[in-house]
């Protein structure tokens, strides 16, 4: 599971939500390329979270290399969170993240159970259509060409003329051959190398 720095409940500490962490977005990427890098990718399953919403985040998600998505933030707009940023105070004014039996009580749940289905639903049947309008017929044929986005000179170009791409076992081979090393994307030009499996010192010293 990749989870980026941008998801979680808003309650978090203030430098955590600023500094700590990387987008969702660059984060899986990475995974998904140290799998393919590796010679691992087809036997692990990728799962992303990060403010997935709507239908295209599903979509955005599985074009950078997930298999599915986790998502708690749509599901807890649902329920009728606002956003106070109370969560780890328990004191939630909705009743969707507390403990307190009488906050509790904000929440019906017969109400909003209905409406938790009704959000579930349509977000699938929008997920379908956007697969549809592309001329596919599963969520496993989304690629990142498939996504379309604006550079800063307002050029729209497909997404995977921009995303980093690892070649399947090249991190294995560039151990050994400084030619497949030099070609290799950042970050990993740069700390693939240097990485050690049992610290994660090594990259951030050397």
């Amino acid at each position: 599971m990749v989870d980026g720095a941008e998801g979680g409940t808003g309650a978090a500490p203030v430098e955590f939500s600023d500094h700590v962490g990387m987008p969702m977005r660059d984060g899986l990427r990475l995974v998904h390329n140290t799998l393919v890098g590796i010679g691992l990718r087809d036997q692990i399953k990728l799962g992303a979270s990060g403010k997935v919403v709507s239908a295209f985040d599903i979509a955005r998600c599985l074009a950078l290399g997930a298999d599915w998505c986790n998502s708690a933030r749509g599901f807890m707009f649902a329920l009728g969170c606002i956003q106070s940023r109370s969560c780890h105070t328990d004191h939630c004014p909705t009743g969707v993240a507390t403990q307190d039996p009488l906050r509790q009580r904000a929440l019906v749940v017969t109400d909003k159970a209905e409406r938790v289905r009704n959000f579930h639903r349509n977000t699938l049947a929008n997920l379908a259509d956007v697969l549809g309008s592309a001329g596919l017929q599963h969520p496993d044929q989304v690629t990142e060409s498939h996504i379309m986005i604006r550079e800063g000179s307002g050029q729209a170009k497909p997404l995977s003329t921009v995303l980093p791409h690892v070649g399947a076992g090249a991190l294995i081979a560039a151990e050994h051959d400084p030619i497949v090393a030099a070609s290799l994307p950042e970050p990993f030009k740069t700390y693939w190398t240097k990485s050690r499996a049992e610290t994660f010192a090594s990259a951030a010293t050397s």
